[in-house]
């Protein structure tokens, strides 16, 4: 059995090369598989945001960053997590990485 699965990201320009594994019996595998590839070999820019307190994040987690100094949103993925006080105020600073 052949799957064939095809993925744009970004400007869907370039094409990686095709994934041959006898291990890969189904679509959702499949999906799982270029997924991983995609990512592994996605330049990436580490970005440090500090925020106002947030619960609930994690490791892993992907967020939506609206960037209003350069007016574009983007998606990250959060590989840092840590909580500040400043003053009497705590903040959530996170460690993201963003593909470029």
């Amino acid at each position: 059995m052949t799957i064939s699965i095809t993925v744009i990201r970004g400007d869907g320009d370039l094409q990686g090369e095709d994934i041959v594994d006898p291990m890969l019996s189904d679509t959702p595998a499949a999906i799982a598989r270029g997924t991983q590839e995609i990512n592994a070999n996605t330049p990436i820019e580490p970005v440090t945001l500090e925020t106002t307190y947030r619960a609930g994040l994690r490791v892993g987690q992907s967020v939506r960053v609206e960037d209003t100094v350069r007016g574009v949103d983007w998606v990250g993925v959060i590989v840092g997590l840590s909580h500040v006080f400043s003053g009497p105020t705590l903040y959530t600073k996170l460690e993201v990485e963003r593909p470029v």
